[in-house]
């Protein structure tokens, strides 16, 4: 399911109505925007985290409990999360 969006002049998105929906958003809700391969994840912090064990693949340090995944994605909200390559990571550094 995909649903196309006008970028406004201030950066700006309106969710589709029946995005809202299928998402089950309500005014003053909150989202993380995530950027993983290229592509952008739209996260509502309303959605329950169990649903989302094993998006993003097999962890680097092994397996998290879901307190740790729910911790860590909470802490991360209103942030950028770029998937950077390694040579872009060690300038960052």
């Amino acid at each position: 399911m995909g649903w196309e969006v006008v970028v406004s002049s201030k950066g700006q998105v309106t969710l589709p109505k029946d995005m809202r929906e299928a998402l089950n958003l309500r005014p003053g809700d909150q989202v993380v925007y995530s950027i993983i391969d290229g592509e952008v994840v739209l996260t509502p912090k309303n959605i329950d985290f169990n649903d989302l064990a094993g998006l993003l693949g097999k962890p680097p340090k092994g397996r998290a409990t879901l307190e740790e995944i729910d911790e860590t994605v909470s802490k991360a909200a209103g942030h950028s999360v770029v998937d950077t390559d390694d040579d872009q990571a060690d300038a960052a550094a």
